[in-house]
């Protein structure tokens, strides 16, 4: 049967987009291609055209079968290979095999630099003494055009040109494909019709033609439209009367904002020099990772693949990144999941932004910055609270705030806010220096007027379920905080660098008071941080004590945590996010309170997987995950599993601990050791079987702990994690840790500028619960006399009644200085000298360091 004939409209199975488990993703490095393509298990999964958040295609692969008709292989199904052929390059070559039915596929895939338009470079192999007319072979394409699977028009068009073509073209709204290839389709007769088809998936569409439970394993159905529906093409290839064992033709998928442009696209790249284009394409690629920063060295081939998969998630239109090219557990979500992890969360861009500016990387991580405040901080109040905000057009919205996710547009997608989220921006622009953050104070002081009215209680926590007090969300606050200070002052603006480092000064003293439980639950003395304190902000007071919760971390509150995670004391729930206070520099990798969590944290949360070493679960009861019997997430039954990102944090948390890099190094191996072969950390490994506080978590017996499951992979956060641990272990500290901030809170060692002497401060004074003491003098170093802007110095239990602290001072300088402490409703006591006077103190030449030993009578 040849049947030809257009199919009604509306029809075919709900859509799925694309298994989130990715084995290449890439696009050029050029603007004049905005194609962005990933695959998986060796065959093109989502294209992203022209924006990151857009998909348009699901799959794109080849049906194989044999002219006897008795047999027709799905590629996607077959054993395969992908790598890169040049690890400098994201090409990639995918190499499928039924050695069973005598055939290989192997294909070279990347985009044209010049155009839109995606490119694989096929070679179809006979083997076993077979040869290519002994197969039928077709080309299986699902669009989903403009970011849903639904809706779809596809159709044959011939182009005419100096080769003419036939196409398959599929279109929705201002989004349009061109399927062409650079041999003839089949036809059944001499000067027949091409055998192309459009069809409805599980209907009408090709698979159902060859594999529907009444075909014949032969293209059959030949349909010219298919229109607003889920559509899938298919195309027979012509391989040619001649007996080779070998064949090599080119496949092309151009995009456009109409259909005539997606052909004209395609047709002209196809009547390029694709050699030279890959070349093109290559060098690219080369001359990006050639001007990154080597590590002296020690960088290795997954050091440059991470780089190149960040640089890969930029979109050329605006400077956005998103977290991740695809959907977990994509082939269990449709449309009404149309974004994904195709979105901007500013915590997980600031994280990878982070990680190329470590690897390198000049241009990429400023323009994400001027995206940050350019495109996605809101300019206006509008809504009651979040969710909350009929008549509002992207939802609830106040000026300076970050959204929590967004399109690469900047138009909001959920209106959560999460506070880290806020200060992270601000973090980032400061790393990026003067040139970058002068330009845009004004928008920097909106955020940190917005983190001061708001913080340090969040709506939303880093794992986007509860609100409250989170040791992660106020570390990244106090942070972002001290860096807007110091971008204040640079301004000239010290009344507002007073009041960011008076807030961010209380929080970071009273931190522990907020979220760290001395009568939890768990062994061995219930004394830990508590993943989040679910109090709200008091709001009483004319002071600091505004920021003060209703409750403290002993009381036993209930929390409801989300995905099915159940209701729990707030002393029950333990995480890894108190380790971000050393991360961002706000607590000493040895304070007590750091310590005394570590006990908790490694017990609970901890599982050690055999040849491949430490892991950790984001915390008990997390249900965000696989079932116990490993089917896809549902939002109900989850098992939250291992995150590779945690390997990587503790990596840093050891270096920190030390100051010697080598101890970073066994988590660097355990984070390549949970990579796919081709180098992509997940988001999620599978663990052993284990019950942690009851919450029992399967393993079931189709998986291997210590391998990606089906959430995300590669998860941009985790690549960028691996360029950070890498350098990390080669500088022995961590690399991107605010020096500002470690500095301000004793946590660090900052070396003196060139013109600077190192001053050690030790000062005996004593001081009452919620009291800290503060050293101030005539220089700005010191706060001129501002004591919102004087230095902390610290204590603690075993050095008491001794505060110290290290600042770097103007070397040979005569200065004045004096002490206070500030009590806790952030009024200052001064110390009592005899006649009211300062103390002096002469600074060595630059390089040189001084001690202060020092008594304070009140």
């Amino acid at each position: 049967m040849n049947e030809v004939r257009a199919l009604a409209a509306g029809t075919g199975v709900p859509s799925v987009w694309g298994p989130a488990d990715k084995s290449f993703l890439g696009t050029s490095t050029t603007a004049g291609s905005r194609v962005y393509f990933t695959g998986h298990r060796g065959i093109v999964s989502e294209v992203f055209y022209p924006v990151l958040d857009t998909v348009n295609t699901v799959d794109l692969q080849f049906m194989v079968g044999d002219t006897a008709k008795t047999f027709v292989d799905e590629e996607k199904s077959q054993s395969y290979t992908v790598t890169q052929p040049d690890k400098r390059s994201m090409r990639w070559q995918a190499v499928t095999t039924n050695s069973g039915h005598n055939w290989r596929i192997t294909k070279t895939i990347f985009t044209d630099p010049k155009r839109n338009t995606l490119i694989q470079r096929v070679k179809f192999d006979a083997l076993g003494g077979k040869n290519v007319t002994q197969f039928n072979l077709y080309l299986l394409h699902n669009p989903a055009m403009d970011n849903s699977g639904a809706g779809d028009t596809s159709k044959t068009v011939t182009v005419t040109g100096t080769v003419t073509r036939t196409m398959l073209v599929a279109s929705e709204n201002s989004r349009a494909s061109a399927l062409a290839i650079s041999r003839p389709w089949k036809t059944l007769t001499t000067g027949g019709p091409p055998m192309v088809s459009s069809g409805f998936v599980g209907e009408t569409d090709g698979w159902t033609d060859l594999l529907g439970g009444t075909s014949d394993k032969t293209m059959s159905w030949r349909n010219d439209l298919a229109g607003g529906g889920n559509v899938a093409q298919m195309g027979w290839v012509d391989l040619g009367a001649s007996a080779v064992t070998s064949l090599s033709f080119d496949v092309v998928l151009g995009f456009g904002a109409t259909e005539t442009e997606a052909t004209t696209t395609a047709s002209a790249t196809l009547g390029d020099n694709l050699a030279t284009l890959q070349t093109t394409y290559d060098n690219g690629w080369k001359t990006y990772t050639g001007a990154l920063n080597s590590q002296g060295g020690t960088a290795d081939d997954q050091y440059y693949l991470a780089a190149m998969a960040l640089k890969s998630v930029e979109d050329k239109s605006n400077g956005a990144m998103i977290a991740g090219m695809g959907t977990p557990w994509g082939e269990t979500s449709g449309d009404s999941n149309n974004g994904g992890y195709h979105l901007v969360w500013p915590r997980d861009l600031f994280k990878f932004a982070s990680a190329l500016v470590t690897a390198g990387d000049t241009v990429t991580p400023p323009r994400v910055v001027n995206y940050l405040f350019n495109t996605l901080q809101q300019t206006s109040d509008c809504g009651a609270g979040e969710y909350n905000a009929p008549g509002c057009p992207q939802g609830y919205s106040r000026v300076g705030r970050f959204p929590q996710n967004a399109w690469v547009s900047g138009w909001q997608y959920w209106q959560g806010t999460q506070m880290d989220e806020q200060a992270m921006p601000i973090i980032l622009a400061w790393r990026l220096g003067p040139a970058v953050y002068n330009p845009l104070w004004p928008k920097i002081k909106k955020t940190a007027d917005y983190i001061v009215n708001v913080g340090p209680w969040t709506q939303q926590e880093r794992w986007e379920e509860n609100s409250g007090y989170s040791p992660s969300t106020i570390a990244a606050e106090i942070a972002g905080l001290v860096c807007a200070a110091t971008i204040a002052r640079a301004n000239g603006d010290t009344t507002s660098a007073a009041r960011y480092l008076a807030a961010a000064d209380y929080w970071q003293q009273n931190i522990d008071r907020w979220t760290f439980t001395t009568t939890g639950h768990h062994q061995p003395n219930g004394r830990y941080y508590i993943r989040i304190n679910p109090s709200l902000r008091g709001n009483t007071g004319s002071g600091p004590q505004v920021y003060n919760p209703v409750a403290g971390p002993d009381a036993a509150i209930p929390v409801t945590h989300g995905n099915g995670g159940g209701t729990h004391d707030q002393r029950y729930i333990i995480d890894g996010g108190f380790l971000e206070l050393v991360r961002m520099g706000v607590k000493r990798a040895n304070d007590p309170s750091i310590v005394d969590t570590l006990v908790e944290y490694d017990a609970i949360l901890r599982q050690i997987i055999p040849d491949k070493g430490k892991a950790w679960f984001r915390y008990n009861y997390d249900g965000y995950g696989e079932t116990k019997e490993g089917a896809n997430y549902d939002g109900v039954n989850g098992r939250g599993r291992l995150w590779p990102i945690f390997t990587a944090e503790r990596g840093m948390f050891e270096i920190a601990t030390s100051g010697n890099g080598a101890d970073g190094s066994p988590y660097l191996a355990t984070v390549k050791a949970f990579s796919t072969p081709q180098g992509f950390i997940p988001e999620q490994v599978w663990n052993t079987t284990a019950t942690i506080t009851g919450w029992q978590v399967t393993t079931p017996g189709s998986a291997t702990a210590g391998t990606p499951t089906r959430s995300m992979s590669p998860l941009n956060w985790a690549m960028g994690e691996y360029i950070s641990l890498l350098a990390s272990i080669r500088a022995g500290k961590i690399v991107d840790i605010p020096s500002v901030v470690c500095g301000r809170y004793n946590a660090c060692v900052v070396p003196p500028a060139s013109n600077e002497a190192a001053v050690s401060v030790n000062v005996s004074a004593t001081t009452v619960v919620g009291q800290q003491v503060y050293v101030t003098g005539n220089t700005a170093a010191l706060g001129n006399w501002n004591t919102d802007l004087g230095i902390p110095v610290f204590t603690s239990t075993t050095e008491y009644p001794v505060w110290k602290s290290r600042v770097n001072l103007p070397a040979s300088s005569a200065l004045q200085y004096k002490y206070y402490r500030k009590n806790a409703d952030g009024s200052p006591t001064w110390e009592n000298r005899p006649g009211g006077g300062n103390r002096s103190l002469s600074t060595p030449a630059a390089g040189g360091t001084l001690t202060l030993n020092d008594t304070v009578t009140w």
